[in-house]
């Protein structure tokens, strides 16, 4: 039976003991959870665990704050005893870390796009214009395991006022 627990700061599901659980039943599970992402901890062949990541509306490849949920929580109940573990994921394997009761793990080196002819879209979409843009820092797409656009905005006052259009 699956156990589920939410981490309150940067909120994330972890559910554990997903291993009989379909992708249809992890959806639905993350959907009416309602939190950007739950991660489903089940036995893996070729790591200590393996992770799936749902968001309300979608799988992903990977995320840092349920990976830390997870882990941490596996220590805290006792699943983990020693200070190194491993994580398998649909992007690969990656380590995990403890140092006390905090959780670390590894992550991709960084890579960087421009949003190039994007650009535009974007800032539309979050009710930005390039007059919002620090003079000399470009927008950039990074990707260490999910992509994010980084967009060097001039001060908090434009930064809150951010409307993402989702679509």
């Amino acid at each position: 039976m699956p156990l589920v627990s939410i981490m309150q700061c940067n909120p994330a599901g972890v559910v554990l003991n997903a291993n009989e659980l379909t992708v249809a039943a992890k959806q639905s599970i993350a959907s009416k959870l309602g939190i950007s992402e739950t991660a489903f901890v089940s036995t893996s062949a070729i790591a200590d665990f393996k992770l799936e990541f749902f968001t309300p509306t979608k799988q992903i490849a990977h995320c840092g704050h349920a990976t830390i949920a997870a882990f941490s929580y596996l220590k805290q109940t006792g699943k983990i005893n020693d200070n190194n573990s491993s994580k398998e994921t649909i992007d690969g394997i990656r380590n995990i870390y403890f140092e006390g009761n905090e959780a670390f793990m590894q992550q991709r080196a960084p890579s960087y796009q421009k949003p190039n002819e994007y650009l535009q879209q974007f800032l539309t979409s979050l009710n930005l214009t390039l007059s919002d843009i620090i003079s000399g820092l470009e927008p950039t797409i990074v990707n260490t395991g999910n992509s994010f656009m980084i967009i060097p905005v001039k001060n908090e006052d434009i930064l809150k006022q951010v409307d993402p259009t989702l679509k």
